[in-house]
């Protein structure tokens, strides 16, 4: 949840910023850009389910946090050269200017110092990090999901359940701010290094947990063996 939460909350910003966008040209091409790859994600829920079937829920879910992490790495501004200058530019009502004085900053934000020295990031990085991400997220929900409810097998899972989505619902409220935060004051450069961080950290533990990760009806069928052997 906290990798789109991420990408939904920074997505302008980073375009307009890398790009040199103004706010109004960044905002208007990543709503384009998720309306776009939302398709993606909705045929990536249709196809979870039977690509845990063939190749495991467990495998698949350590590739999707993996792919996340890949997709992190990707957003690492590398250049070529700088980002572009930041300039003013007027502000436009349809083929007309308005006044002089009602201007919007066109690329990143003057008052952040590392607008200076930060290395551009490729527009193709971003497409092809983004549609990475999009595809890894809505499978590794659809995967976490059906694995959590097959290893509490007919045991209430009300209470669990709501927990996975209580600890989702608040990385969506407080990432925006902390991630908003780290962008302003050190660029998009540490926002991918920690997310990088945090995704590793979801393989590692899906690594050290699969042999735990088992189903119910699994655990219930090696029970059965070792009572009567």
């Amino acid at each position: 949840m906290l990798s789109f939460t991420v990408l939904e909350t920074l997505g302008t910003p980073i375009l307009q910023a890398e790009l040199g966008l103004s706010q109004s040209a960044a905002v208007q091409y990543s709503s384009l850009f998720l309306t776009a790859t939302s398709v993606f994600s909705f045929l990536t829920f249709a196809i979870a389910t039977p690509l845990g079937k063939r190749f495991g829920e467990r495998r698949m879910m350590g590739i999707a946090f993996a792919m996340s992490a890949a997709a992190y790495l990707l957003l690492y501004p590398m250049g070529p050269g700088h980002i572009p200058k930041v300039e003013w530019t007027p502000l436009f009502n349809g083929s007309h200017s308005l006044v002089t004085n009602h201007t919007e900053v066109t690329g990143c934000n003057w008052q952040n110092k590392w607008c200076y020295t930060q290395l551009r990031l490729h527009p193709a990085q971003y497409i092809v990090a983004n549609s990475i991400l999009l595809f890894s997220y809505p499978l590794a929900v659809v995967l976490l999901l059906s694995r959590t409810t097959k290893i509490l097998g007919p045991h209430p899972q009300g209470t669990v359940l709501g927990i996975l989505t209580a600890v989702g619902s608040l990385s969506r409220a407080v990432g925006p701010a902390i991630f908003s935060s780290l962008f302003q004051m050190i660029g998009p450069l540490i926002v991918s290094l920690v997310m990088l961080v945090v995704c590793c950290i979801g393989v590692v533990i899906v690594i050290f947990t699969h042999k735990h990760l088992v189903t119910f009806d699994r655990r219930i069928e090696r029970l059965n063996a070792e009572i009567f052997t």
